[in-house]
């Protein structure tokens, strides 16, 4: 998201002062989103998972123990 909002910025900054014509009529089509309920509610289920305190520590603690192991490697 940052890399969008810093690229969208340059943009911005780049054409400031140039009298160009934008035309956005015919550009793209609508999307329409998927919702599939069975990826939902693994989300949901892997976002509580993460939420409870037990996890959230083991996530780091495994985290850490693989960062430490890739040093180990290099």
């Amino acid at each position: 998201m940052t890399c969008c909002v810093i690229l969208h910025n340059m943009i911005l900054e780049d054409e400031r002062g140039m009298n160009l014509e934008f035309f956005y009529d015919n550009v793209g089509s609508r999307v329409k989103p998927a919702r599939d309920p069975n990826r939902i509610r693994a989300f949901l289920q892997t976002y509580k998972e993460i939420e409870n305190v037990d996890t959230h520590f083991q996530l780091q603690e495994d985290l850490i123990e693989h960062h430490w192991q890739r040093l180990c490697w290099i």
